[in-house]
């Protein structure tokens, strides 16, 4: 009912309400008549009947269907703000396992290739221990932007929890996704986030798993690879990806 109304507008649909009303209170008027007067309807009963309806009903309908969808509008942003993160402004863990597992699923269907992407910063508890949790909330802030700035419309960007992040590309090969990952080297390499008196840098370490998702693969499967590849990007080092050959 909603998404009809969505669909037609405000304008369009006090029209039908009151196109619908009035021909309701015409074929009731006339069946009034008929059924118990055994004649047909009186001009000044048609007259009334159009009229009425045509009067009062846009009037009624105009409030109530705006104040509908200001409250449709309304619960829109409260489950848009109940999926984001508020520190970053990305899904939080519930929205991208939630959302991921719709993109899987339709890969599934369609036989398209996707790619799982885990990122977790570099000693990031120095940096609150040595800057401060102020300054460790800029970064991740930096990070989730930087994200998004090399991101399509149509990935999928989430906060995990602390500093571990996660993607969901469509349609993304581990070619395209190790490419990505390079670019936000490139990016991070050469931002410096200022704070305070103090000029902080940072690296990320990432772990890449790409496939056409059979019946068994899951978000949390898919996830669970990335890590073990993301693992083993801190244990060599850090600051690099390494791609899932399981």
């Amino acid at each position: 009912m909603r998404q009809t109304i969505q669909n037609l507008g405000r304008l369009n649909t006090v029209i039908l309400i009151t196109a619908i009303s009035a021909f309701t209170s015409v074929l009731i008027t006339f069946l009034a008549f008929y059924l118990r007067q055994n004649s047909g309807i009186t001009s000044i009963a048609l007259f009334l009947a159009t009229l009425i309806p045509l009067t009062v009903t846009p009037l009624v309908s105009w409030h109530l269907i705006g104040l509908l969808m200001n409250i449709d509008k309304l619960e829109k942003e409260m489950r848009l703000l109940a999926s984001l993160d508020p520190l970053t402004d990305v899904l939080n863990r519930r929205a991208f396992f939630q959302d991921a597992a719709q993109h899987i699923h339709r890969a599934e269907q369609e036989r398209r290739v996707v790619s799982v992407i885990a990122l977790d910063l570099d000693r990031f508890k120095v940096v609150n221990d040595r800057y401060g949790h102020s300054a460790g909330d800029l970064v991740l802030r930096h990070f989730a932007a930087t994200i998004k700035a090399n991101c399509r419309t149509t990935d999928l960007i989430g906060r995990l929890g602390g500093e571990e992040f996660a993607l969901l590309l469509p349609n993304t090969s581990a070619a395209a996704a190790y490419a990505l990952a390079q670019r936000l080297y490139l990016t991070l390499r050469q931002s410096v986030i200022r704070h305070e008196h103090s000029k902080i840098g940072y690296t990320v370490s990432v772990g890449v798993i790409s496939l056409v998702p059979r019946e068994a693969d899951t978000i949390e499967t898919l996830l669970n690879k990335a890590d073990r590849s993301l693992y083993l990007a801190k244990e060599t080092g850090r600051n690099c990806t390494v791609v899932f050959d399981g």
